[in-house]
């Protein structure tokens, strides 16, 4: 059964009664008819899991009754965070990042590359755009924690935040490592960055390796840098969680 991202200030589990509005409301309402007695599976984005009955159903919010709640389903054994280059197709780059928060990962930080087009902060519209495909590939995966996205930063503003930070990969096509990540018995955060369609500068790479990234490769092919993407973050997530 498909999850539904409810803000916490939605939730209120002293009287353990949830009300969905907006989006929501209109899709369980009028697309699924879901009525009074029909069970809906909620989630805070926060870990926490709340299996409600419907109690109530008007024209603007459903209210529903949790009966039951568990924590911490299904997600990862390691936080990934993942850096990558917008794209010039708008519609390919939110396909990354739809298929990149089902696959598990903690955090999306769009990065400005020598080679991207993409120069400038995004809107608040396209922001919220990308946050409702996070929202609902959170809940249509079962995912109980909903990633954050970042808006985007400079490669140099990449770097500085990266600094002190362990575990840091980063694919790059003329790399001749194709070894697995060895897993670090110390912390459970890694960092993954895919470069832009263009790939990164001679300058570039040599940042990356001064700053502590590792360069890994994914083969002889050459991917299109969503499939990249996307194929990284599983690669990563199912080496590294499952033993």
């Amino acid at each position: 059964m498909e999850y539904y991202y409810i803000s916490k200030d939605n939730i209120n589990t002293e009287t353990n009664v949830i009300i969905i509005e907006g989006d929501d409301f209109k899709h369980l309402s009028k697309v699924l008819r879901k009525k009074t007695g029909d069970y809906v599976i909620v989630t805070d984005g926060e870990l926490n899991i709340y299996k409600c009955r419907i109690i109530s159903n008007d024209m603007k919010k459903i209210i529903c009754r949790i009966e039951s709640r568990q924590y911490n389903l299904y997600e990862p054994g390691i936080s990934l965070n993942l850096f990558i280059a917008p794209l010039k197709n708008v519609s390919r780059f939110e396909f990354a990042v739809e298929k990149a928060v089902e696959l598990g990962v903690k955090s999306i930080q769009p990065v400005m590359t020598e080679h991207t087009v993409i120069k400038s902060k995004f809107s608040n519209i396209k922001m919220e755009r990308i946050s409702n495909i996070i929202k609902r590939a959170t809940g249509q995966s079962q995912r109980c924690f909903l990633p954050e996205f970042r808006n985007i930063v400079s490669f140099s503003e990449m770097l500085s935040l990266t600094e002190n930070k362990n575990n840091k990969i980063v694919m790059y096509e003329f790399s001749d490592d194709r070894q697995n990540v060895i897993s670090d018995k110390i912390s459970n955060e890694y960092h993954l960055m895919i470069g832009p369609e263009g790939g990164f500068s001679k300058e570039e790479v040599n940042k990356l390796t001064n700053t502590g990234w590792i360069l890994k490769s994914l083969g002889e092919r050459k991917l299109r840098a969503e499939t990249a993407a996307i194929v990284s973050v599983y690669k990563l997530i199912l080496n590294l969680t499952i033993k």
